[in-house]
């Protein structure tokens, strides 16, 4: 039986509790992620992003949850601009197209380049995403995961066109538009002041429409690096004729709009078990219904992004999400990460060639920013300066040399893992379940995982045994949740340079014992001595 779990909803601005019961399908958990736009290298800050659906996923299947996680990757229509960072700014380029004509490259490098960049530091932090974009198979029968934008056109042209059939979107020369006006029936669980353009970040300069309105598709010209035509898609075609716009937009080259795609995809991947017919794909088998539990996404999409997406679906007549859950800013000595600074970081990658300085090239553990995170709550920003990253990486160390002590006197005396069932605190692990529960609660947890791993390693040096329960749990909680290796699988050949050199210190080999323990070092393993032995722990 899966637990229920509470998480703050950023538009009801309480906490709520999504109960396995009550959720869109029974004992599945649906939750959505907001990826990157794969035109620059990501962040610290856009990892944080990535954190909070590893870790409400980790936390629901710990809990029994059956999931279905979806995070999107955006590779065309987000606009520079777009009011992804409430700039009010005019700006029609796509920012890959930008990011390409600059590099002199196709989008499909920029895209493929940067993708890959921003899984491989995903990887260095230890990050379970549902896969490699390059792996994934477009069927949606057997599931989709890492959907690029670019791979869901016809479905982003269906919705634009639905809403015109509905008289919730009207046409310029230069796109397809939300319509506010036409909107205002709309229950939506957020105000909206007039005259606001804030969260759209472009100009209508036709005054018989409004500032709040958005583009669902955005015509391109001709030598446009992306672009795709309504006639070559078929459902289009279809849905072009129920709004009868064939002869104005169907031979026109278009690109969609950046806040379509996450509608587009929920419904088509996550909610297609609601699909009636995919030959006739159309987002009227939605009407009535919510498609998803949760919608996970930095603040920044809180006013502007989100707020679109659940406009549009409403529109449609159904709710994309449940709950809405987002993530704080990570700030650098207090300031927001910018070029112009100079103090934008990243996970993994060196100066030279990114431009920017990465954790990992400065000689951390990219870990220790993980335990960084797991250590701030979602809905409070972080202030990252390498001085709190030294913490984080001591803490980090600290929790590695004493799990090292339980993995090493397992190692060495087997015979003393005994059976049975003897928490050190009393502890259940429907006590941390619980405590995760509360609104991720990671920080509590952390304190209460830390003191029983030290408690069993005093245990285990004053009584000589260890039951195999306690160590099971904590092993679990690490290589589940927590992910900071502190119970790594250590290949037998490292056992044996230990051993080796263990025998050399009895026979006072020094020089052979400090040579292994530098070609330890070397392999980013630390070997330290104890009373009763030794044990190995991962300081990279």
């Amino acid at each position: 039986m899966s637990l229920p779990l509470q998480l703050f909803d950023s538009y009801q601005k309480k906490l709520v509790t999504i109960d396995p019961e009550k959720t869109v399908q029974e004992g599945v958990l649906k939750v959505y992620s907001c990826g990157p736009t794969v035109y620059s290298y990501q962040h610290i800050g856009n990892m944080r992003a990535v954190w909070l659906g590893d870790t409400i996923i980790g936390l629901a299947k710990l809990q029994g949850w059956d999931t279905e996680w979806v995070l999107n990757i955006t590779d065309v229509g987000h606009l520079v601009g777009d009011g992804d960072m409430n700039q009010n700014v005019v700006n029609t380029e796509d920012k890959l197209e930008k990011a390409a004509r600059l590099a002199n490259q196709t989008v499909e490098n920029i895209v493929n380049f940067y993708a890959q960049d921003y899984f491989d530091q995903c990887q260095a932090l230890n990050f379970d995403l549902p896969a490699n974009i390059e792996s994934r198979q477009r069927d949606i029968n057997q599931g989709v995961v890492n959907p690029k934008a670019t791979e869901f056109i016809e479905e982003q042209m269906v919705l634009a066109l639905e809403l015109i059939a509905d008289n919730r979107a009207y046409v310029l020369s230069d796109g397809i538009y939300f319509d506010w006006q036409a909107n205002q029936d709309l229950d939506l669980p957020f105000a909206v002041n007039v005259g606001d353009n804030s969260f759209t970040g472009r100009e209508i300069k036709n005054v018989t429409k409004n500032p709040q309105d958005f583009a669902l598709w955005k015509f391109v010209s001709e030598d446009a690096l992306q672009k795709w035509k309504f006639y070559d898609f078929p459902k289009a075609v279809n849905a072009l004729a129920q709004c009868q716009m064939e002869g104005r937009i169907m031979h026109k080259w278009g690109c969609p709009g950046w806040h379509s795609e996450c509608v587009a995809m929920i419904c088509s991947i996550l909610g297609r078990k609601m699909i009636k017919k995919r030959d006739k794909f159309s987002f009227s088998d939605f009407i009535g219904k919510t498609v998803i539990d949760i919608h996970t996404g930095g603040e920044d999409h809180i006013d502007i992004h989100h707020k679109n997406e659940i406009w549009q679906s409403e529109a449609l007549g159904f709710h994309l999400s449940t709950n809405w859950v987002h993530n704080k800013f990570v700030l650098v000595d207090g300031k927001k990460m910018a070029k112009s600074v100079g103090n934008v970081y990243l996970v993994t990658g060196k100066q030279e060639t990114t431009g920017f300085e990465s954790i990992e090239e400065k000689g951390y553990d990219p870990l220790a920013y993980r335990l960084m995170l797991h250590e701030h709550h979602y809905g409070t920003q972080i202030d990252f300066t390498w001085e709190k990253l030294d913490q984080s990486q001591a803490r980090l160390y600290n929790l590695r040399k004493e799990a090292a002590k339980l993995q090493g006197f397992i190692k060495l005396f087997p015979d003393n893992l005994l059976k049975g069932f003897e928490l050190a605190q009393n502890t259940t692990e429907i006590d941390w379940l619980e405590i995760l529960a509360e609104d991720l609660n990671v920080q509590k947890f952390l304190q209460v995982y830390s003191q029983l791993v030290l408690q069993l390693v005093q245990t285990m040096e004053k009584d000589q045994v260890i039951f195999a329960s306690d160590i099971a749990l904590v092993k679990k909680f690490d290589r589940e949740f927590l992910k900071l290796n502190l119970f790594p699988v250590i290949d037998s050949s490292l056992w044996l340079q230990a051993k080796s050199r263990q025998e050399a210190k009895e026979t006072k080999d020094y020089k052979l014992s400090d040579q292994i323990r530098l070609e330890l070092i070397e392999s980013n393993w630390q070997v330290d001595d104890y009373k009763w032995g030794y044990g190995l722990w991962k300081n990279r």
